[in-house]
């Protein structure tokens, strides 16, 4: 489905394979069907031991079960994502919310019953079910950090008014901000969607980059009052049910559980960041600097072109270089990729109270991603393209997979979209003119800071934002933290205006899933040793790399890694991928 104005966009119609439903009477269906699963509770509470047979049932409804709330769930969350502001999307979004958490209690016994059982009872249940040994071993091992049945039921349902509401509102309201654009002549002058602001970061005149930081921080400055309370809720939230609740080492230790990383592994990752990104990043802005003819880059100028950006791509040239750039790796990997758009799985038009940013949804195993972006035709787009089709390839790649261990854990997440980056970066490195080539370096260092410097200090900020919540900080305490962030992160590099102190308000992750950003950085870092790697063995690393992808989320980061023979992930590996950021900066 093509709009007006010649931009893909998805047609939900299609969502479900046996065609369009009634979602309300499907969730109707499916609670009974969850009501009915309740009933494997009374095979469970004898004394003996459970014939495997009987266990291997119960995990085969139970997947198909969820696989039919996946559905139903991801319909709801896509019809948000194309329009926060429509009051009935809004509806359906918090009713399939309450369903979900209401028929996940109804099945939680089963969960709480398998972390009990004794380990002699459970190690031949666990021999006999290798299609999800790894989710049945984490869940084991997530035991000492689980609540009684009651209390996890409690935590399920006030989650829908609590941080789960905090975070719909704080989409709500700021996905409906418009942007003045003062800046631009009087004939230009129009209300702008954050989509449409942040393109002008990326403008060859500096007073546009400016004037677009300083408009869309005047707005979130304006809000930050109202969207520091959200956080400071959720922050609270989350350390009262992780640490207090849960016991976790700290606040970030619940999400190293979930991601199945070492605490050590993630405080290696952050040590090595915060010591290496100011010095390597801090060099590249002063090369950069000099190369503008100016004689500090300021925080506006961070993404500033060398040269003014005069191509412009439609979305099918932008499918074509990227369909390319995938095909010149691996004709599978190309294919997969184009499977989103063929199948009307991509929406790219901007819209008002569409969600800002882009995504990829993988509800279940082998079925079609759905990709969201708001393309406006610039190169910087098609990096955004064929990051969110990376993800797509890998999860198809992962389809063979149980739903229970179909999605990666975020910091592998992040592994196939930024490799698809580094694709295209390849694509345009050998067929770009001559002269294009520092400007394309220059792009990938952008890149390169924007994951792994300015996301590795994100999250050295939540880490002291949520310290300071729970000791009672105001959110105008915390935006003098954030302001204090970069400085350390910029150091005599950069020169930082103060309406920057309101950024952190203004991203998204923070609210949402508190502790994602590292998995950026991981990634990032990740993929510049399996570039090397290609770049050293050539097409006999492509089987490797899609060995890794498909994987999914059946073994830990570190054992899909140890298995790519890419060695422990210690202070040496990401100083590896330092190296290789530091060999794309120019000399002075």
């Amino acid at each position: 489905m093509t709009s007006a104005h010649g931009l893909p966009h998805w047609n939900l119609d299609g969502f479900f394979p046996e065609g369009k439903i009634d979602i309300y009477q499907a969730l109707k269906v499916l609670e009974e069907r969850f009501v009915k699963f309740g009933q494997v509770r009374k095979s469970l509470e004898g004394h003996e031991p459970l014939p495997a047979a009987d266990f291997l049932k119960f995990l085969d409804q139970l997947e198909e079960i969820h696989r039919e709330a996946q559905l139903l769930a991801g319909y709801a969350s896509l019809n948000f994502a194309q329009d926060t502001s429509d009051q009935k999307v809004q509806s359906l979004m918090f009713k399939v919310d309450s369903v979900m958490a209401e028929l996940e209690n109804e099945v939680l016994f089963f969960s709480l019953w398998w972390k009990d059982l004794p380990d002699e009872q459970a190690a031949p249940l666990l021999e006999a079910a290798p299609r999800h040994r790894y989710m049945l071993t984490r869940e084991r091992d997530l035991k000492k950090h689980t609540l009684t049945e009651a209390e996890e039921k409690i935590i399920n349902l006030k989650d829908l008014t609590g941080c789960d509401f905090l975070t719909r509102l704080y989409d709500t309201i700021t996905n409906a901000y418009l942007y003045r654009a003062e800046f631009l002549p009087p004939d230009q002058k129009r209300d702008l969607t954050r989509e449409e602001l942040m393109n002008y970061v990326r403008h060859h005149r500096p007073e546009y980059r400016a004037g677009a930081y300083q408009e869309l921080y005047r707005v979130y400055g304006q809000a930050q009052a109202t969207l520091g309370q959200i956080y400071q809720s959720l922050t609270q939230d989350w350390y009262y049910e992780e640490v207090v609740l849960r016991h976790h080492a700290s606040p970030i230790a619940s999400r190293n559980k979930q991601n199945d990383l070492k605490d050590e592994t993630v405080e290696s990752l952050l040590r090595v960041c915060q010591q290496k990104a100011p010095e390597v990043f801090g060099r590249y802005f002063k090369v950069k600097a000099q190369r503008l003819g100016i004689p500090t880059l300021r925080r506006y100028d961070i993404y500033a072109p060398l040269k003014p950006a005069t191509k412009t791509y439609t979305f099918d040239q932008a499918l074509k270089e990227v369909d390319q750039a995938f095909r010149a790796f691996d004709s599978e990997f190309a294919d997969l990729a184009l499977r989103v758009s063929k199948s009307n799985r991509l929406s790219a038009l901007i819209s008002p109270g569409k969600q800002s940013g882009a995504f990829c949804s993988s509800t279940i195993p082998g079925e079609t991603p759905w990709v969201l972006m708001n393309y406006q035709g610039h190169q910087h787009d098609l990096f955004t393209l064929a990051h969110e089709l990376g993800h797509a390839v890998h999860s198809l790649l992962a389809s063979n997979l149980s739903l229970f261990e179909f999605h990666s854990a975020l910091p592998m997440a992040e592994t196939a979209s930024t490799f698809g980056e580094m694709l295209l970066t390849e694509h345009f490195r050998k067929n770009c003119d001559q002269s294009d080539i520092e400007s394309l370096s220059f792009s990938l260092l952008d890149d390169a800071y924007a994951t792994v410097g300015r996301q590795a200090f994100f999250s050295l900020f939540e880490l002291e934002a949520h310290e300071m919540t729970n000791q009672g900080a105001t959110v105008d305490e915390l935006s003098k933290a954030y302001s204090q962030n970069l400085q350390k992160q910029f150091g005599d590099s950069v020169l930082v205006a103060p309406e920057f102190c309101h950024e952190w308000a203004s991203i998204p992750h923070f609210f949402h899933t508190p502790f994602y950003v590292y998995a950026y950085a991981f990634g990032q870092l990740l993929v510049y040793s399996l570039w090397n790697l290609y770049q050293n063995e050539g097409p006999s690393f492509v089987p490797k790399m899609k060995a890794i992808l498909a994987k999914g989320g059946s073994a830990s980061p570190e054992e899909i890694l140890r298995q790519a023979n890419l060695g422990p992930l210690d202070d040496h590996f990401w100083l590896g991928g330092f190296k290789v950021i530091e060999s794309f900066i120019p000399k002075d």
